[in-house]
């Protein structure tokens, strides 16, 4: 399904309406990775808990100069610029469809790199609730959630959540898991260039 971006720019618009109808200090800015199948569930979320963060939804698209380039480092650097922008944490909303969405896997990569200006965003993996917490986890984020409980781990995946206070405690996670220095990150599976299965 191609990601339209005035599809994207709508969920930008109704982000930035939910955020800024009340103030908090020290909210981190999220990146939502998601895929366009999900938009009324992905907008629920956002209607719910955008209050805590500072959401930034316009991802990749078609249109993206970027998409039609062979260059994995080039187009992780474009989505890092150009899409993620200042966020510290991506939250990838997962449907029954997004683990194979070429898109959300570059979203992905592109969170997990760090440069001597940026580090990497940690990832916190929410099922919709019409998975009813069962999913298919995007490649890459499987690549990096650990094997044990105690293991460090730069992706976490948990519940959706049943209130704002659970929220605010998986982001908290998230924001640890970014700066944990002791967690591997493995990003050198090759892009997606499709979006079949």
């Amino acid at each position: 399904m191609i990601k339209p971006r005035n599809l994207a720019m709508l969920m930008q618009r109704q982000a930035d309406l939910v955020s800024t109808s009340v103030y908090a200090a020290a909210r981190p800015t999220c990146y939502v990775s998601y895929h366009d199948a999900d938009f009324s569930e992905v907008e629920g979320f956002i209607r719910q808990f955008g209050t805590e963060f500072v959401p930034r939804c316009i991802g990749v698209t078609e249109q993206d100069r970027f998409v039609g380039s062979l260059d994995d480092h080039y187009i992780m650097s474009c989505v890092r610029e150009e899409c993620l922008g200042d966020s510290t944490v991506t939250i990838v909303l997962v449907g029954k469809e997004t683990w194979h969405q070429r898109f959300v896997d570059w979203e992905i990569a592109a969170s997990l790199i760090s440069s001597p200006t940026r580090t990497r965003n940690g990832i916190l993996a929410l099922p919709l609730p019409s998975m009813r917490n069962r999913v298919i986890l995007p490649e890459r984020i499987r690549d990096n959630l650990a094997a044990g409980d105690d293991a460090p781990s730069c992706a976490t995946f948990e519940s959706y959540p049943t209130s704002r206070d659970a929220f605010v405690a998986q982001l908290g996670r998230a924001v640890a898991a970014r700066s944990d220095a002791s967690s591997e990150v493995h990003n050198s599976r090759p892009l997606r260039r499709t979006d079949s299965p």
